[in-house]
């Protein structure tokens, strides 16, 4: 449960700074990737809290030996949800992380290839006609 207050935290944070920076004339949440990480973190968060409650529920009706694979499984799907959500919030906190982020959030860049690539599909789709 500590580490879904982590991720609750780390939800917080991103939010507070979605709501106060703005990057190309908008706020940060009015950017796709930004509402999109935002809606993943707290389907993550849902997850893993049921995930915490099934397993404490296991552990009080089967005992710690029956409780076993839910257990495991918590403990593996907790942290790496949680170390996601932190590095997207990182990412919506740019100042934090200067070195991956110095030349832009890695969406950006992404982004930008992203549109280079359908360019140059388009232009080998049309040459081939």
């Amino acid at each position: 449960m500590r580490t879904v207050g982590l991720a609750e935290r780390a939800l917080q944070i991103m939010c507070k700074r979605a709501t106060q920076r703005v990057a190309f004339k908008k706020k940060l949440y009015a950017h796709e990737v930004v509402a999109h990480r935002i809606a993943e973190s707290r389907i993550a968060i849902e997850k893993i809290r049921l995930l915490t409650l099934k397993a404490a529920h296991s552990m009080d009706t089967l005992g710690s030996a029956g409780a076993k694979k839910e257990i495991a499984m918590i403990k593996v799907a907790a942290p790496r949800a949680v170390c996601e959500i932190v590095d997207w919030a990182i990412q919506v906190y740019a100042v934090t992380r200067s070195l991956r982020l110095a030349d832009g959030p890695d969406e950006v860049h992404l982004s930008a290839i992203a549109t280079m690539e359908l360019q140059d599909q388009a232009k080998k789709l049309t040459a081939k006609m």
